[in-house]
Formats: structure tokens, C-alpha cells, sequence
């Protein structure tokens, strides 16, 4: 989640900034336009920089760049001795003048100048200043120089890789060695295209790296935020760490790892999903940042740890990160950094991430609180922001209250705490009564006897605001007033406006597509298609709204649980009888495999199997793996779930398993696809020969098919399947037990039962990463099974904390509906639950 920050801290930033700064102007000039400058090797201002709002960057650059000549040239020289470089590495690139070039979509002013536009590709203008530069007309300095003005004009991530590939091919451009500065400008501008896709930046890295230059720990730095682009941890861990065959990157270069870097690195490893590598910096065997080396963790290293153990679902490390336990120090104690709010915040952001709302709301509201009025260190707007994201992940409806709302009696945290109201909390606090099913609350605050938004008051509800509020319609059915947000009522002289245009709020596609979600949930298909087809349409190819995939998704979503097969046909396909193209195609909207598999469950729905198996095995097939368009593994779900709505075993059995086992036979569908089948086809296939009475043939060739794959995951189906037989269920284990399938025990063990999969299965091994657990249902079952056979008395459950806790909050959840017991998560296993000391 983007971090938000007050209007004080953005000031306090930027004040900072500019006194560090101010005390070498010149120098200044420097590092705000990427060049190589005194203040490369300070981390903390870097991190100052990154943290500084576009505004205050402009200003930044607008001080320095408009002192006069004479102001710079007197503090040249009393700078020089700061800037000069060893004579090896000689500045090939003089300094220019040069802005920072930000994205398209920012909001910079126009005195910041770009290089001239050209007609030409950029490949084109690379190869001739490369042919003038070979035939003497330009100096490799002047070369360096334009091609820097080159790559800042590039608007697209596609431009600036035709420059790199046009430098790349050229054989005398890989042999020179470059001033770093150019190869800073190309890291640079490869950052500013991040809402690109990952995949666009492949190659990129490998690319500028084969560029001979003298290459810094700020080069580093910024190969690790492209790598970051990339999603591609090999990039990184050979950059930094290197393997057991190759030294990185870096030693290679001779530059010697810094703390910057490392926290770099624990970046790249929270956004690949790589948390053990990044705690090993720390904690493992061989630490590279320790108190007792010369490498030290300091708070950004901290936060960045935070970010990854929030990615990585860990609490248990980011709870020793940060407050340790009644016998050990926490690692930040132990290292002598001193918490402050930022990094309280991230925490409870990983409490959220991790269900453990609890350790959350101790922070502010517990017995000894580490953020409070009276204390040094006081809770800020994003702490009420990540609170409330807590609240709505664990479901904490009255603690979420009490903090934006407050009652009768008592005033709301927030006021308690000095924090304002805002519409971006109260946006937030929407959230969580969408998801605690206390929509009223949440109404109440735009439409209630006391608003604390609308147009007459300091406070006046956004588009947030309204798609939180869709969206809690969507949860609690509400289509009367979801109707009212966004669409007129009636065109009659009494007729009302939607509270949107009272609101002066202009309806988005994205709202459209939200409103369609709450038809869809209410049944209001016709509301939700007269957006794109009624007399009055808000979304057409020639009005300014135009529908989009998202739009397409929704109403198939729509058709499909209000049963329009027609209306979903005419979307997706049109009418091939009157030749008439599909709603799809009129508005020039390219299907992709997501609007067909979702035009398979419509058609699954509607009782249309014929239609849906058309896709991919008609006479002329929509995807297949000669066309541009693949099947994937959820068009095989959608179609299994079609053939069980249809009866349809043989198509299903052509699909997963294919045609026998003779010299004749026809490989499955899937294997055709080159789609692996897993456990979750399996299951599905299993349901197809329930409901066409082919259970116990549909059983032998699964079985027999997985005994000839060495497939160890028919444990995992039996997990499944015995669910589907409820009131056969102890007969079943009790079968499972003689036949070898079951462990004796079943999971059970002193009163505590172990609900992994191994503790259950014979023969299971997992799948290499780590032991999953038993579905839901199988477990409330088992427990049933335990409860009335074997052992009345059981005080424990192991659940592990795999899968966002689904399997231990459910079972918490069963177990107090059903039995009236309270089991709480154990202070010392947060994968297991316990029985409460009072039903003891």
C-alpha cells in the first residue's frame, strides 16, 4: 500500500533537503540532474529524495537551477576538491543542463526543457550520432552529451530499448568505455516507465551491463530498482551475491557492498517472493549486517523488512523485528534502532497482512502502548489508515468504530489523538463496514441525519468514496441504493439526481463497472445492461465513456447469475446466422482468454454446454495452441464445472484423462494444451462423475493415471472428495484406515489434533516448499469425527498459517457456532489454536 503522508512531513522533508543541499550549490545541480555529485554517497539524502512529493521536487530543482552563474562559479572552487575523480575514470561526459524528465502523467511545469522532438525512430537518431561519432564529426564527449538528450525524450519504455539495442549491436560502442553518467541517465529513465509491465523490462539488465564503464554502488542501487521493475531475483542475486561457481557482479566490478545496497537488495526479494534471502542479510548464518561488523542495520533497512515480511505472510519475524518477546530484546533493540512511527506503521501493516490484529491494536490501545498523546512517539493519519486496513481484513467492525466514530459517551480515537478527520480515513472506514456487513454505518456518513460528507460541509465525499461504497453495496445487496449514487431517477419533473451529480462527482468507466458488480450480486440485469445497450447508453464507442474488459467481465458475470445466455452470446460472439459482430467487437474491444472462460461459466450456468465446448473443440475454435489465444488451466475448471452441469462425462474424460491406453489412443485435451492438471482439475473431475454417475470408473483411471505419473497428491483428492459424502464420512475414514490411506491416528495425538496433511495421509509428502493442510470442510468434519469416537477432550489444533489463515480462522469460527467453544490462536504457535482457560 502507497504511503500518505501529511502536508507537515512533505514540508519537513523538503526543508530538509534544501538545507543539506544549499550547502554546495553546485554540487546540488548535479545530483538533482542525475550527475555525478558529492552527495552521491549519501543514503539518508536518497532516501529524503525518494520520499519528496513531485511538487517539492520541482521546487528543489527550480532553486538550484535558477541561482545565477556567478553564485555556482563561486562555489566551485571552493567544491573541487569534493568532485574530482580518480584519473581512471575520467569524465567523458561534460555537464549540462538537463531537467528532470518525469513521466507523462506527472504534473511538472514547462520550464523544465526537453530535447527537441524528431520524426525519426529513435534507432534511427542512435545509428546516425553513432556514424557521426565513427566518422569524427562528433567527440565521444559530445556523443555522450547528445545521446543523454536522446534518451531523455523518450516517452516510452519501447523508444528508450531501441536506443539501448541500436548502442548494443554497434561492436566500437561496446568496446569504449562510457562516463557512469550515461549510464545512470539509462537507468533512470528506465525507472520512470514502472507501471509498465515486468515482462517489458526483460533483457534490459543484461543489456546496460555489457556497457563498459566505471561502475559505482549507486549504479548498483539503481540496477536493483530496474530489477525490481523486472520481478527477476536471479538478476539480483547475481549483481550482489553472487553463486557458488560465479562472484557477482559487484565483486567483479571491485565495488564493495554498502548498507544502501543491501536495502536495495531486500526490495527487490519482497517483491519476488524471496523473504528467506533477504532475512539472511540479517539473520542468518553468515549475517553481512551486524552490531558486531562494520556493516550495521539501520531504519531503512528495517522498514524495507517490514515491506517483506508484509509480502511474505511472516509475523513471527517482523514481531521479533520489532518487539521481541517477554525473554529476548527485539532485533531492532539488539542492533540499538530506535522504532519510531513509521516503522510501527509497517508493522501493523504486516499484523493485517497476517490476521494478527490483536499485536496491532496493542500498539495504540493496549497496556503499555507504544504510540499514544502522552507519549514521545504519537499516532499519525497513516496509522489510523493501516489500523482500519486491519480492521477490514480480520473483520473488526467495533474496534474500527471506535477509532473513526467513537460514541455517544466517548469521542473516537482519532479525535482523541489530535488527528483531524479526512475523507481518505473515513473512505477507509467504508471499507471495513463493507466487509463486517455494516453497511448502514457506512451510508450513514453521506446520507445520514448527520453527514460528515457533503457539499455544504469541509469534507466532501471522492470517487473513492463512492466505488468503497459500490462496493459495500455489493456485500449487502443494497441495489435501491447503489441506484441512487450513480444513476438519475426517472424524467419526470419531480424526478431526483443521483447523489453523485449532487455530489459534483462525474461518474468513470470504473464506476459504471462497480454498479455492475451490484446489479449482478441483486439480480438487476437490466439495470446493468441498459448502461451499454438501453435507449440512453453511458458507454458507447461514440460517447466519451467507453466500455473496457472490466465492463465485459462484469456484465458476463451478470448474465451469467441472472442466466442471460442470449445477452452473453451477443457480447461475446454475436449472431452468426444474421452475421452480425459481437457488442465486443463493435466497441473494439480484443477478447482475451479471461472473457471467454467467463463466457464458459455463463454458459455452464444456462444449461448451454454445447456452446461452451464450441471454444475450444468447434470447427472453428477460439483457442487452441496453433492460435494466438491458449486455454489455460481455469478454462479447463470452467469446462469441467460445464460438464458437470451438463452430465457430460466423456467430454470431461477426453479433457483430463484422454482416450485409453492403446497404441491408438488420444492423449487428453490437456496434455494437448500443455497444461499440467492439478489437484484443484482433479477434484473437479471427480464432481463430473458424481453427478454423471461415473464415480467408481472416473476413480480407477485417476487413479491409475497418477500411479503411472508418480503423482503423490491422491491424498489431496481423497481430502476432497470425502467432504462430498457428508453423512458417509466416518465410514469412509474408517475404511481409508484398513485400505492404507489414513494414518491410524488420523491426526490426533494428546488431545490435539494436527490438521497437515502428513498427520492425516499415509505416504504424503507435500509438495517440496511445504505440508498443506487439510481443506475446511474435511477438517470441521474430522473434528466431528474425533469429537464422537475417539477423544471428547481435544484442547488443541494445529492449522498451520498457510493460505491467509482461511483454515484457522474457519475452524475458530465452526467451532464456537457449533459447539459453543472458544478457541483462541496460542501465544507461542500462531499456526495453532487452543481452548480458552473459561470453557476449560
Amino acid at each position: 500500500m502507497a504511503t500518505v503522508r501529511t502536508p507537515a512531513e512533505h514540508e519537513s522533508i523538503y526543508r530538509f533537503m534544501l538545507t543539506s543541499l544549499q550547502e554546495y550549490p553546485s554540487e546540488a545541480v548535479l545530483y538533482l540532474n542525475f550527475e555525478v555529485s558529492k552527495f552521491d554517497g549519501d543514503e539518508y539524502l536518497q532516501e529524503c529524495y525518494q520520499r519528496l512529493s513531485k511538487t517539492n521536487r520541482q521546487k528543489l530543482y527550480d532553486f538550484f537551477n535558477n541561482k545565477s552563474s556567478s553564485t555556482r562559479s563561486n562555489s566551485r572552487t571552493r567544491e573541487a576538491h569534493y568532485c574530482k575523480k580518480p584519473s581512471n575514470a575520467c569524465r567523458c561526459l561534460a555537464t549540462e543542463p538537463r531537467s528532470i524528465t518525469p513521466k507523462p502523467s506527472t504534473q511538472y511545469t514547462k520550464k523544465i526543457q526537453q530535447p527537441p522532438s524528431s520524426p525519426d525512430p529513435f534507432f534511427t537518431q542512435t545509428s546516425e550520432l553513432i556514424h557521426s561519432w565513427k566518422l569524427k564529426q562528433k567527440s565521444k564527449n559530445q556523443l555522450g552529451i547528445e545521446l543523454n538528450a536522446l534518451i531523455g525524450g523518450c516517452t516510452k519504455l519501447s523508444q528508450l530499448i531501441e536506443i539501448i539495442h541500436t548502442l548494443k549491436n554497434d561492436k566500437r560502442v561496446m568496446e569504449t568505455s562510457w562516463n557512469i553518467r550515461l549510464i545512470h541517465k539509462l537507468l533512470h529513465k528506465a525507472a520512470e516507465f514502472s507501471d509498465s509491465h515486468s515482462s517489458n523490462f526483460d533483457g534490459i539488465f543484461s543489456d546496460i551491463t555489457r556497457f563498459k564503464s566505471s561502475y559505482e554502488a549507486k549504479t548498483c542501487i539503481l540496477l536493483l530498482k530496474l530489477i525490481k521493475l523486472n520481478l527477476n531475483f536471479s538478476d539480483a542475486k547475481g549483481l550482489v551475491l553472487g553463486n557458488t561457481a560465479d562472484a557477482g557482479l559487484m565483486q567483479q566490478w571491485g565495488i564493495k557492498p554498502n548498507v544502501a545496497i543491501y536495502n536495495a537488495f531486500i526490495t527487490v526479494c519482497a517483491k519476488t517472493d524471496q523473504f528467506y534471502s533477504a532475512w539472511q542479510l540479517v539473520r542468518g548464518d553468515k549475517p553481512v549486517m551486524a552490531p558486531h561488523l562494520i556493516l550495521k542495520a539501520n531504519q531503512i533497512t528495517c522498514m524495507n523488512l517490514l515491506t517483506a515480511c508484509a509480502e511474505a505472510g511472516r509475523y513471527a519475524e517482523a514481531k521479533s523485528l520489532v518487539l521481541g518477546d517477554s525473554a529476548t530484546d527485539s532485533l531492532m533493540q539488539q542492533w540499538g534502532i530506535k522504532p519510531d512511527v513509521a516503522i510501527y506503521n509497517a508493522f501493523i501493516t504486516v499484523c493485517a497482512k497476517t490476521g494478527q490484529f490483536d499485536s496491532a491494536w496493542q500498539l495504540v490501545c493496549g497496556d503499555k502502548p507504544a504510540m499514544a498523546s502522552h507519549m514521545s512517539l504519537k499516532a499519525n493519519k497513516i496509522t489510523c489508515m493501516n489500523l482500519l486496513t486491519a480492521c477490514a481484513e480480520t473483520g473488526r467492525y467495533v474496534e474500527a468504530k471506535s477509532l473513526v466514530l467513537g460514541d455517544t459517551d466517548t469521542a473516537s480515537l482519532t479525535l482523541q489523538w489530535g488527528i483531524g478527520p479526512n475523507v481518505a480515513i473515513y473512505n477507509a472506514f467504508i471499507t471495513v463496514c463493507a466487509k463486517t456487513g455494516q453497511f448502514d454505518s457506512a451510508w450513514q456518513l453521506v446520507c445520514g441525519d448527520k453527514p460528515v460528507m457533503a457539499p455544504h460541509l469541509p469534507l466532501k465525499a471522492n470517487l473513492i468514496t463512492c466505488m468503497n461504497l459500490l462496493t459495500a453495496c455489493v456485500e449487502a445487496g443494497r441495489y435501491a441504493e447503489a441506484k441512487s449514487l450513480v444513476l438519475d431517477d426517472g424524467d419526470t419533473a419531480t424526478a431526483t439526481v443521483s447523489l453523485m451529480q449532487q455530489w459534483c462527482i462525474k461518474p468513470d468507466v470504473a464506476i459504471y463497472n462497480a454498479f455492475i458488480t451490484v446489479c449482478a450480486k441483486t439480480g438487476q440485469f437490466d439495470s446493468a445492461w441498459q448502461l451499454v445497450c438501453g435507449d440512453k447508453p453511458v458507454m458507447a464507442p461514440h460517447l466519451p465513456l467507453k466500455a473496457n474488459l472490466i465492463t465485459c467481465m462484469n456484465l458476463l458475470t451478470t448474465c451469467a447469475e441472472t442466466g442471460r445466455y442470449a445477452e452473453a452470446k451477443s457480447l461475446v460472439l454475436g449472431d452468426g446466422d444474421t452475421n452480425r459482430a459481437s457488442l465486443i467487437q463493435q466497441w473494439d474491444i480484443k477478447p482475451d482468454v479471461a472473457i471467454y472462460n467467463a463466457f464458459i461459466t455463463v454458459c455452464a450456468k444456462t444449461g448451454q454446454f454445447d456452446s461452451a465446448w464450441e471454444l475450444v473443440c468447434g470447427d472453428e475454435p477460439v483457442m487452441a495452441p496453433h492460435l494466438p489465444l491458449k486455454a489455460d488451466s481455469i478454462t479447463c475448471l470452467n469446462l469441467l464445472t460445464a460438464c458437470a452441469e451438463a452430465g457430460r462425462y466423456a467430454e470431461a474424460k477426453s479433457l483430463v484423462l484422454g482416450d485409453g491406453d492403446t497404441a491408438t489412443a488420444t492423449a487428453s485435451l490437456m496434455k494437448q494444451w500443455d497444461i499440467k492438471p492439478d489437484v484443484a482439475i482433479y477434484n473437479a473431475f471427480i464432481k463430473v462423475c458424481i453427478k454423471a454417475k461415473e464415480l467408481d470408473t472416473g476413480i480407477w483411471y485417476l487413479e491409475k493415471i497418477m500411479n503411472k505419473c508418480n503423482m503423490s497428491t491422491f491424498s489431496q483428492i481423497h481430502a476432497q472428495l470425502a467432504p462430498l459424502e457428508k453423512d458417509n464420512f466416518a465410514s469412509m475414514i474408517d475404511k481409508g484406515i484398513i485400505e492404507g490411506i489414513y494414518k491410524k491416528n488420523v491426526g490426533l495425538m494428546n488431545h490435539c489434533i494436527d490438521l497437515h496433511m502428513d498427520k492425516i495421509f499415509e505416504g504424503h509428502s507435500g509438495d517440496g516448499t511445504h505440508i498443506r493442510g487439510v481443506p475446511l470442510a474435511f477438517a470441521k468434519l474430522l473434528f466431528c469425527y474425533h469429537k464422537q469416537n475417539n477423544e471428547p477432550k481435544i484442547t488443541s489444533i494445529i492449522t498451520g498459517y498457510h493460505g491467509n489463515n482461511t483454515l484457522k480462522n474457519g475452524m475458530i469460527g465452526f467451532l464456537k457456532d457449533e459447539f459453543g467453544l472458544e478457541f483462541t490462536e496460542s501465544k507461542l504457535n500462531s499456526g495453532m489454536i487452543v481452548l480458552s482457560e473459561s470453557t476449560h
